[in-house]
């Protein structure tokens, strides 16, 4: 297990989240000015993951009256398959117990690597959004409940 430090995203951090970013995803990535705006929401809540002093992922939600909403979630695409995004939602949801009843999000139709590892943490599906995506794919709604489904 390569052991991770989870700590609130900075400015100074945006470089290589917007790479990783880019990396991630082809359509719909976000542009730097959609960064910089996160930081000057009251509602935003942004998180960083690092390996060794690296910045390896980066995770931003909305938090709307008992709901956390995530708006993008990576990870550097070097790190995949050593368990660190597991790890790294692992302790975003822990951070954010206590403050929301239920954390959502929307994964592409065809994004099962991620959908699995959303399973694996106990989200579990409660929609479809069709031609969500500027490509016209679907969206899986997927809920975390922390009272259980």
């Amino acid at each position: 297990m390569v052991m991770i430090k989870v700590r609130e995203m900075e400015k100074e951090d945006l470089q290589e989240v917007f790479r990783i970013n880019k990396e991630n995803f082809t359509t719909d990535a976000w542009t730097m000015e959609g960064f910089e705006r996160e930081f000057k929401l009251p509602y935003s809540v942004r998180f960083v993951a690092e390996v060794e002093g690296k910045l390896v992922g980066y995770c931003i939600l909305w938090l709307i009256e008992d709901c956390a909403h995530v708006m993008t979630f990576a990870i550097d695409r070097a790190y995949w398959g050593r368990g660190i995004g597991k790890e790294f939602l692992k302790e975003v949801l822990s951070r954010l117990k206590g403050k929301v009843k239920k954390v959502q999000l929307d994964v592409r139709k065809s994004n099962l690597r991620a959908i699995r590892l959303y399973q694996a943490l106990n989200f579990y599906i409660v929609g479809e959004r069709r031609h969500y995506y500027s490509d016209g794919e679907n969206a899986i709604q997927m809920e975390y409940s922390f009272d259980g489904p």
